[in-house]
Parts: structure tokens; sequence; C-alpha cells
């Protein structure tokens, strides 16, 4: 029927909805509005996704609340394939709290956060002490305020000049961006195949970051890594092949994971005694060992790959199958546009044909519409004749006289 056929759409067209917003690589918000607001610094948009990966306090500030709430959603998609899991308050009001339960939430919050709050927040709290934990960005002059102290001051970088030393790949992720993040040229597409194949290569320790080290304690780190591996698939196999113990295997299974995770962070934290730092190489262990301990790397290896979707799985070992994250994500938002744009031709087209080829139903039900408003009235006046008409009430009588005196 008429009503029914717009209503049809959807199921009609279901796969390819739900093939759409389930695709990894669909975002709702864009990368741009994070690198206007810092003026297109590289080096500044790294240095966040680091700390965003490190689980570190992130505070953005900002005169307009509009630029706030798209700058923090582009930097957790920076983070892909990995999820931000921590606290996230996109805009915080400077009149939800007062200035005292402000400062307590920024500077003496044990957890880490991504929150955003108005420029006229942060001079409150830096007079009263803003914790030099906290890294700032000051998106209206684009600049940043490194953390300086903290529990990971040794391994995190204290200042943007510091982060290759840190970490030396990140150093080629910053010309990467520079090369193709500009104010006369913005390659999304590109931007983010070089953060995808940058996550991806810390969160792989047998073919990112760490196989590719050529320091003597990330050797070391990777050989006792590789060690781990093989006791735990050994455990793993005892007991699966015990008959007591197997029907209760599946249960150990994620607790193997997990201490698997926790164990690569200490053997990337651990300094190797005894062996000289080589002056061709910089160690990538101490800051790994930050992004292995941190919450989102945790939660995705504890989910074991089994909900990752196969796109994912793909570009994290883009590796093995000899894949351009470039060219392979180029080709992925072409045919999301597609899908997107076939979806609006149906919506478009069955528009037209509800207009061109039903208008008998449309005036059918607009005549049905007129004829049943005036059998209401019809009714409505009948029944007020079918009442019997009673007299008038009686006058009332007259008010009795005042009292004498």
């Amino acid at each position: 029927t008429f009503l029914e056929r717009p209503l049809s759409l959807p199921g009609a067209c279901q796969a390819d909805l739900l093939w759409l917003a389930s695709n990894p690589f669909w975002t709702a918000a864009p990368l741009e509005p994070l690198f206007r607001s810092l003026h297109y610094g590289a080096a500044e948009v790294v240095y966040l996704l680091l700390g965003l990966l490190a689980d570190q306090k992130l505070l953005l500030t900002a005169s307009d609340p509009a630029v706030l709430v798209p700058a923090a959603q582009a930097l957790r998609a920076l983070m892909l394939p990995l999820a931000h899991s921590a606290t996230y308050i996109p805009y915080l009001p400077p009149t939800l709290l007062a200035p005292s339960d402000m400062a307590t939430l920024i500077s003496e919050s044990t957890a880490p956060y991504l929150i955003g709050v108005h420029a006229s927040t942060l001079q409150p709290l830096v007079a009263e002490g803003l914790s030099p934990e906290v890294i700032v960005a000051d998106l209206d002059k684009g600049e940043l305020r490194p953390a300086t102290l903290g529990r990971h001051a040794e391994a995190f970088p204290a200042s943007v000049l510091k982060m290759e030393a840190a970490l030396p790949p990140v150093g080629s992720l910053v010309r990467q961006l520079q090369a193709c993040a500009s104010a006369d040229r913005f390659d999304e597409t590109t931007v983010q195949a070089a953060c995808m194949q940058f996550v991806a290569d810390l969160v792989d320790p047998e073919a990112g970051f760490l196989a590719e080290s050529g320091h003597s304690g990330d050797v070391v780190a990777l050989q006792k890594w590789r060690q781990l591996l093989s006791f735990e698939e050994d455990v793993r196999l005892r007991c699966e092949r015990d008959r007591d113990v197997a029907p209760h295997a599946h249960l150990l299974r994620p607790k193997l994971r997990e201490s698997l995770s926790h164990s690569l962070a200490s053997v990337c934290a651990e300094h190797t005694p005894g062996l000289a730092p080589s002056s061709r190489s910089r160690p990538v262990g101490p800051f790994l060992a930050l992004c292995y301990a941190a919450k989102p790397f945790r939660e995705w290896w504890a989910s074991d790959g089994a909900s990752l979707r196969p796109e994912v799985r793909t570009c994290l070992r883009y590796r093995e199958h000899q894949l351009n994250l470039a060219d392979h994500v180029g080709d992925h938002k072409r045919a999301l546009d597609a899908v997107e744009t076939s979806l609006f031709a149906e919506v478009f087209e069955l528009e037209l044909e509800l207009l061109d080829d039903e208008p008998d139903e449309l005036q059918a039900a607009a005549a049905a519409a007129q004829a049943a408003g005036k059998v209401a009235k019809a009714a409505e006046k009948a029944a007020e004749k079918a009442l019997p008409q009673l007299p008038p009430p009686p006058p009332l009588p007259p008010p009795p006289p005042p009292p004498p005196p």
C-alpha cells in the first residue's frame, strides 16, 4: 500500500545499511578539524595520539565549544583499530561544576581521561595548581603543554621534540603526516592510513616496532616474549589433551591471554643489565611497555581477534598480505561512497515514484479524510438536536438589604 512502501525501503537495503554502519573505515567524525585546530602541526597531533595510546590525561581547551567536540572525536578516530576506553567528556561546561570541583576532577584524578573545557576554565585551574601530569592542548593557539611529571615520566616524552627519542618510528609518522596534512591540501585517506599503520606496528610484537628494533634490550625483550608464547601454547595444549581438564579449558584461555598481556608489558619495561647500549639505535621497549599496559591495548588483546572484523584483521596483518594501506583505505572509502550514493538514489527514486505513479491514492486518502471530517461534524450536530431542551433556570433572588447600624 501507499503507507507500507516507504517503510519497506530500509528492509530492502538492510544488508547495505548494516555493512555501511559496521564497517571499520566508516567514521562520522572527519579528521581535519583536529589538524586545523592545531594549525596543521603533525608533531602535536602525534603527541596527543601517543597520549591516548599510553593512557595519559588529556585536556583540550577552546573558546568555542563547537571546536572541542569535532577535535576530540577526530583524536579518538586516529586510534583505530584500538578503542579509547578512558573517561571521555568532549565538552565540560564551566557552569556544571564549581571551580574547586573542576580542579579536583582535572588535577587530582587518578584515572586517564580526555576532557574538553572552555578556555576561561583553564586560568582558574592553573591558578589552583594544574597537575603537571596533564597534557593540555590549546586549540585556539594551536599549542601544547606536555606532561612533565608523573609515574611514567621516564618513558613518556616530556616534549614534542623528544618523541622520536622515546619511540624512533614516531619521526616517520610525523613526516608522513606533514606531507599530506596542510592548510592547502589535506588528504584524509592518507592520514588515516598512516596512523592505522603506526598503530598496527605498535600492537604487533612479532612483526612491528619491537621486532624491527636493533637495540640489544629490545632484542632480549622479544626473545623473552617468544619464550612466553611457547610456554602459553604448551600449557594450553596440555590442558586440552587432559581428559579431566579439557571440559574447562575454555575458561583458561582468557586468563592465559590476560597474563600474556601483563608479561609483554613487563618484558618491555625491564632494563637489561650487562648489555651496552647501541649508539646506532634507541630502545622502543620502555614506551611500548606503557602502551601494552594501557587499557586500549589490553582490551584489544583480550578479545583474541574474535570480535574483530575481517577488514580490521587484514589491516593489522598488512605485512603478511603485502598490503599498501593507503591504497586499501582509499579503495574502501570509494566503495563506501558508492554504497551511500546508491542508497540515496534508491530513496530519491522511490519518492519520485510515489509522487508520479500514485496521485490517485493520495487524492483518495485526502478525500477519505475530508469525508470523515464531514461525517464527524454531522454526527455532532445530530447529537445536539437529539438532546432534550431543558427550561431556563429561574432567576436568582435579590440580595438581602444591609443590616441597620
